[in-house]
């Protein structure tokens, strides 16, 4: 209940953060003041009308009927002027509220001080609440308007015929220090400084937070254009490197074509050619085809990259794949490097882009060549597991110091020489399979050589069922 309360009385329409702030408050005193007027005249009145008329109407100046009908009028404008303020507010109006609230009090006060007197009156809690509302409510400038009203409503209330009538000057001061409400006069004038000064503070306060909040706004603009500069910046530098890598893998593709290009030396100078040439013929042009659509698949990843389009996931056989992907592989290693395929005869299929995968096991193949310098076995292998299927590529190369082999996915990393390698190759290959809800894994010795795993849930087996992370510590064996 109390929530709801709270909330209804902040949901005003003031865009000024102070008064929204100040709205709640003012609110719960208008809604005392138009409750609180009303109660306490009808308490007096059915339980205290003797105490009424003689202690308070009875001593009026200008009698007790006029003075009853003041009474009852300034009462019933101040309750009104309380609820038409909570409604002013309740429409974002808060300044017109307070305002006429405030010249509704004083005017009630300046009638009521007149009738009565000051002496008679008992006001004058209600004018500090006026004049401390008026300062912290409107401003320094209201609140030094309604000292000057309020000082003019004491002086008028003061009864001349009370002051004594002497030519001595100290006896006239004290006949006038007795007559006029000076003590109301100098107290309300101390509250008024005080409530000025901390006005004044809170402004000062207001004014440099406000300030401060403006330059920090622009300063995070700024920042925030500095960074997009950067970010087009890294961007550009990425494009270039990745275009380097994309030329380093078309270099891949094109070293197969030429690979392929050079069985024509053995074909024999005459035109008769026996059936077996003819077939070595007819398999160099197949891996001379296959060559170009892996090119033509590099292109494509570029152009991907540069349109921002997704991948084109299908579903395929890796084993048959793979198979079809031999000669190429066989193609991209040295001939004093050994390739060997340990796949099962059942069908395992997987869904990814046929073509991204192609290329990501030429890159891993590419750099098992570049790790067997000398010679050595290139060995790609499947095995099974749960849900998902894991492709091996080992190597019997140099091996990876722990150091190394902690930044092999890492963009850009490369421990190849210059013009040999950009470093995004098994980056690239492990957000592909990441993408795909699969994870990497690198176990490397050295010395006694590299393996790289790369599992991929099966085909018909959700990213999220699969619940695959990216793993790049140390490789995940296979039980069983």
């Amino acid at each position: 209940m109390m929530s709801r309360i709270r909330q209804w009385l902040a949901d005003t329409p003031i865009r000024d953060p102070v008064d929204r702030r100040n709205a709640t408050f003012m609110q719960l005193l208008l809604i005392f003041e138009g409750v609180r007027i009303p109660v306490t005249k009808l308490y007096l009145f059915g339980l205290h009308w003797s105490y009424l008329q003689d202690r308070f109407y009875g001593k009026a100046r200008i009698g007790a009927p006029a003075a009853m009908a003041i009474d009852i009028g300034t009462d019933l404008a101040m309750t009104v002027s309380a609820w038409l303020g909570l409604c002013l507010i309740r429409r974002g109006r808060f300044s017109q509220a307070v305002a006429q609230f405030v010249a509704t009090m004083l005017a009630c006060g300046a009638v009521a001080y007149a009738a009565f007197g000051y002496r008679a009156t008992d006001g004058n809690l209600t004018l500090m609440m006026i004049l401390a509302l008026s300062g912290l409510m409107l401003g320094r400038r209201a609140l030094w308007i309604t000292y000057g009203v309020e000082a003019l409503i004491l002086v008028m209330s003061v009864d001349p015929l009370k002051a004594p009538a002497t030519s001595h000057l100290p006896g006239m001061m004290m006949a006038v220090y007795d007559v006029l409400p000076l003590r109301a006069l100098t107290s309300y004038l101390l509250i008024a400084l005080i409530v000025d000064r901390s006005i004044h503070a809170l402004r000062d306060s207001l004014i440099e937070s406000e300030h401060r909040r403006l330059q920090l706004v622009r300063e995070i603009a700024e920042r925030e254009r500095t960074q997009e500069q950067l970010l087009h910046a890294q961007k550009m530098d990425a494009v270039g490197k990745l275009a380097s890598g994309v030329a380093h893998d078309v270099n891949n593709v094109f070293d197969i074509i030429l690979g392929f290009s050079t069985e024509r030396d053995r074909l024999p100078e005459s035109d008769d050619l026996p059936p077996g040439d003819m077939r070595t013929i007819a398999d160099a042009l197949e891996g001379i085809e296959l060559a170009a659509r892996r090119g033509t698949a590099v292109c494509r990843k570029l152009l991907n990259f540069s349109r921002r389009d997704v991948a084109f996931t299908e579903e395929f056989d890796m084993v048959a794949a793979l198979r079809e992907l031999h000669p190429l592989l066989r193609q991209s290693l040295s001939s004093h490097n050994e390739l060997r395929l340990r796949l099962p005869d059942a069908p395992r299929l997987i869904r990814f882009d046929r073509s991204q995968f192609e290329l990501a096991i030429i890159n891993l193949v590419t750099n098992a060549r570049d790790a067997m310098p000398d010679g050595g076995c290139c060995t790609i292998a499947i095995e099974d597991g749960a849900e998902h299927t894991v492709l091996s590529v080992s190597d019997t190369g140099m091996g990876m110091a722990e150091s190394i082999r902690a930044q092999v996915f890492e963009p850009f990393f490369t421990t190849k020489p210059a013009g040999r390698g950009t470093g995004l190759g098994l980056s690239v290959v492990q957000g592909l399979v990441v993408q795909a809800g699969g994870w990497t894994a690198v176990e490397s010795t050295p010395g006694q050589g590299t393996t790289i795993r790369l599992s991929l849930p099966r085909a018909g087996v959700s990213a999220v069922e699969s619940g695959f992370q990216d793993v790049s510590g140390p490789m995940y064996r296979v039980e069983g």
